[in-house]
C-alpha cells in the first residue's frame, strides 16, 4: 500500500524532504522514494484537521493510512497559489519527534509548503479529507446537549438518556455528497449544540431526515433516521399558532408573488408542498416577516405599494403588502429596514 504512492501524494502529504530535493531538481530514485514514504508514514501518531474558526477534529488514523493510497493521482503543480479565502480546513500530520506536515485544503486546490497542487486530484483530496473530518464530527463525546427551536424561542437542555439517543442517531448518521445549500430550517428550525471537552459543535436540522454542521468555511451535511425528527418534537413541542399574525403564515401551502406595485418583481407562483426546499424557502421567507418591528398604529404615510405577497393558510388567502418602509398584514403594519428587496432577491434566486 505504501510503496504504491508515487510523488504527487508525497509532495502534498507525506515527506517534505522530498518535495525540497524536486524543488531543486534533485534526481530521486523510485527505491529512494519508497524507503523515504516509509519512514515519514511510521513517524505519523497522530492526523487532525484544523476548521479555519480554529476548531480540531481528530481523524481515525488507521483509516486514514488505510485509504491514503488511493490519492495523489491527476495532480497539477500550479503557479497560482491557494488564496487564503479559499482554504477550507487545514491537515494536521503529526509525527514522533519531528515538527507536524501541514497542509492548506480547497476545494480544487491544497497547499504544502510553497507549492500548490490543482487539478482533478485535488478535487478528490478535499473530498476525501471531507468526508473523514465529518466521521470525526459524528464521533465527538458529548458532555451536555442544549436543544434550541429558534422559531419558538424555547430551548432546555436534554436529560442523559435524551443526550444518549441523539449521540447514537448522530453515529449512524451516513454523510451526504451533494451540498444542500437551498435547503432551509423547517419549521421550527431545532438547533442542537452539543458540548464536548472541545469547542462545541452545532447541529442544524434542516429537514426530518438531513442535518448540517458547520465546520469553519466547510459545512458537512448528513443523511439521519427520520425518527429524530418525531423525537424532537417530543422533547419541544411546537405550539399552535398563536394570535401573531406572521407566525401563522408558517402554515402557508402557497405563497404567490403579486407584482402590482412600484417595485420591478415577477409574478410567481410557488408551490410550498413540492419538496422541502420549497417549504424551507417559505419557512425562511416568514422568518425574515418576523424581523420586522411592529408599530402601534399605522403611519400617517404608507408611500406607494411596492409589491404584494399572498400565502395561502388552511384554504385562505393572508396578503402582506410591502411599502418602501412598512409592510401591513391583516390590520398589523410593520416597519422595515429594505425587506421588501431582501425577500424579493431570496424568492427570484431560489426559482433559478
Amino acid at each position: 500500500m505504501k510503496s504504491s504512492l508515487r510523488a504527487c501524494l508525497l509532495t502534498i502529504v507525506v515527506a517534505c524532504m522530498v518535495v525540497t530535493g524536486c524543488a531543486q531538481n534533485t534526481k530521486i530514485t523510485e527505491a529512494d522514494m519508497k524507503n523515504r514514504i516509509e519512514t515519514e508514514l511510521d513517524t505519523v501518531e497522530r492526523v487532525s484537521v484544523m476548521s479555519t474558526d480554529g476548531q480540531e477534529v481528530s481523524l481515525d488514523l488507521r483509516l486514514f493510512l488505510s485509504e491514503l493510497h488511493g490519492q495523489g493521482k491527476d495532480l497539477q503543480l500550479s503557479d497560482e497559489p491557494l488564496k487564503q479565502e479559499d482554504v477550507k480546513f487545514t491537515l494536521v500530520l503529526y509525527r514522533k519527534q519531528l515538527a507536524p506536515l501541514v497542509v492548506s485544503v480547497g476545494e480544487k486546490a491544497s497547499q504544502f509548503g510553497e507549492s500548490t497542487y490543482r487539478g482533478p486530484g485535488a478535487i478528490t483530496f478535499y473530498q476525501w479529507i471531507h468526508r473523514l473530518t465529518g466521521k470525526g464530527l459524528m464521533a465527538l463525546q458529548e458532555d451536555s446537549i442544549l436543544l434550541n427551536a429558534d422559531d419558538l424561542s424555547e430551548s432546555r437542555t436534554l436529560s442523559l438518556e435524551e443526550a444518549g439517543y441523539i449521540q447514537k442517531v448522530l453515529r449512524e448518521a451516513v454523510p451526504e455528497s451533494d451540498k444542500n445549500e437551498d435547503q432551509q430550517p423547517l419549521y421550527p428550525h431545532y438547533r442542537l449544540r452539543i458540548n464536548s471537552g472541545e469547542r462545541p459543535m452545532e447541529v442544524t436540522v434542516l429537514t426530518p431526515t438531513l442535518i448540517s454542521v458547520p465546520f469553519g468555511r466547510d459545512t458537512h451535511y448528513f443523511q439521519v433516521d427520520g425518527t429524530l425528527f418525531s423525537r424532537l418534537t417530543e422533547y419541544l413541542v411546537p405550539r399552535e399558532m398563536t394570535s401573531d399574525p406572521i407566525e401563522k403564515l408558517f402554515k402557508a401551502t402557497n405563497i404567490r408573488v403579486d407584482a402590482s406595485g412600484q417595485m420591478p418583481v415577477d409574478n410567481i407562483d410557488l408551490d410550498v408542498t413540492q419538496s422541502t426546499v420549497e417549504q424551507g424557502l417559505a419557512h425562511q421567507t416568514v422568518r425574515l416577516l418576523k424581523t420586522g418591528v411592529p408599530l402601534p398604529q399605522p403611519p400617517q404615510q404608507s408611500g406607494l405599494v411596492q409589491y404584494k405577497l399572498h400565502f395561502r393558510v388552511s384554504g385562505e388567502e393572508r396578503t402582506v403588502t410591502f411599502y418602501s418602509l412598512y409592510f401591513q398584514i391583516d390590520d398589523q403594519w410593520y416597519s422595515h429596514n429594505q425587506l421588501q428587496k431582501t425577500i424579493w432577491k431570496w424568492i427570484a434566486s431560489a426559482q433559478k
